[in-house]
């Protein structure tokens, strides 16, 4: 490459729009990418409107060759991370490269400096935002296209980091399990256990009409549950809320579902309609006609994927997972239009979760990897 690439930081909104649109030239070539829909990800990133920045900060860079711009990143100071988990960490995030080492350390450098001048001590990604977002570099199952709020990377991102002396942070596993796949047998006998252990248990969906009250359950049990688990931060009433809200249109309360013991939240397990198949064949696009798409197609998505699970401690051995899925299964035999379940992420030394899955008929598709390297 002749030119020199120099780094510049994004500082107004015509700048910003080029590092949305980037990642669009690093993709040509692989079919499973979904672009992402840039009037969901445009206000996240507007320091003025984006929710990450009512409680962190953050600096985001683009590269240029020449006229041409060639990467981007984003260097990212999540101080609701540090309390959560007091490590010292910051991120990196919206990571998107030319195939060229040299661009892809310029921009690490960039954000490591922002980064080391924060305070902070170790530099990990890609995370966009959190490791709750979209997060890891894809290392293998490329094939397959990401369910909704995946991260997706192309096969050469996992070279550029490892050139640039980042070593592994943690890998997060994919399963997806079809109708046809799914063990019945063993399935029933799990079922079994699970019954006899958790007599009093309910398990029902969500109330769309008492929302409020339902979000807090939600915080309440995530709060718990969540509390050891690596690199979670906090989901609050008041975000469960928005969330709810945001997507209101897409939710479906049949696949929100709360575990309850004399009124008592023992357990959650969330799931959505995978969008990202309608996102695709509109290419990311809502105007003129892809919110039509959405909102006629939304009912008809193949996929559904299952990523938030959690049980309070005093309930860990009733099961409940087990009579989560129960729910789930009931529902990919009753809708034609489901053909698979996504699990995702699982950490990869969730040891019990995985074996459950497997033992299911679920197989892993995907690995994503968190890097990391000391500032």
């Amino acid at each position: 490459m002749s030119e020199v690439v120099r780094i510049v930081p994004v500082r107004d909104r015509r700048a910003r729009e080029v590092f949305l649109r980037l990642p669009a030239r690093f993709y040509r070539g692989l079919p499973a990418w979904v672009p992402p829909l840039l009037a969901d990800v445009r206000p996240q990133l507007d320091p003025e409107k984006g929710d990450y920045f009512k409680h962190s900060t953050g600096e985001c860079y683009l590269a240029y060759r020449g006229a041409e711009p060639v990467g981007r990143i984003a260097a990212l100071h999540n101080r609701r991370h540090l309390a959560a988990h007091a490590d010292g960490a910051g991120f990196f995030g919206f990571f998107e490269c030319e195939d060229d080492p040299a661009t892809a350390a310029a921009l690490l450098r960039a954000a490591e400096a922002w980064l080391r001048g924060a305070g902070l001590k170790v530099v990990r990604g890609p995370a966009n935002f959190s490791v709750q977002d979209e997060a890891g570099v894809l290392l293998d199952g490329f094939e397959h296209a990401p369910m909704a709020g995946m991260g997706y990377t192309p096969p050469y991102y996992r070279r550029l980091l490892e050139a640039a002396d980042y070593g592994k942070a943690k890998d997060l596993f994919v399963f997806r399990l079809t109708r046809a796949d799914f063990r019945q047998e063993p399935f029933d006998r799990m079922c079994a256990v699970a019954d006899r252990v958790a007599q009093g248990v309910t398990v029902r969906p969500i109330k769309l009409c008492d929302l409020p009250a339902e979000a807090g359950r939600m915080a309440r049990i995530f709060a718990e549950a969540w509390q050891d688990n690596w690199g979670a931060q906090p989901i609050t009433q008041a975000e469960f809320l928005k969330y709810s809200q945001a997507y209101r249109l897409f939710i479906d309360p049949e696949l929100i579902l709360l575990a309850e013991r004399d009124g008592e939240p023992l357990g959650m397990m969330v799931a959505i309609p995978d969008m990202n198949e309608i996102i695709q064949r509109i290419g990311g696009r809502l105007w003129p006609l892809g919110w039509w798409s959405l909102l006629m197609q939304r009912k008809r998505v193949t996929g559904v994927r299952l990523f938030l699970l959690g049980v309070r401690k005093e309930a860990r051995r009733l099961g409940l997972p087990v009579l989560f899925i129960r729910r789930y299964h009931q529902l990919l035999v009753n809708a034609p239009h489901l053909r698979q379940m996504e699990f995702s992420w699982i950490l990869e030394d969730n040891h019990e979760t995985i074996a459950l899955i497997e033992r299911i008929g679920g197989k892993r598709v995907q690995t994503l990897r968190l890097y990391e390297k000391a500032l």
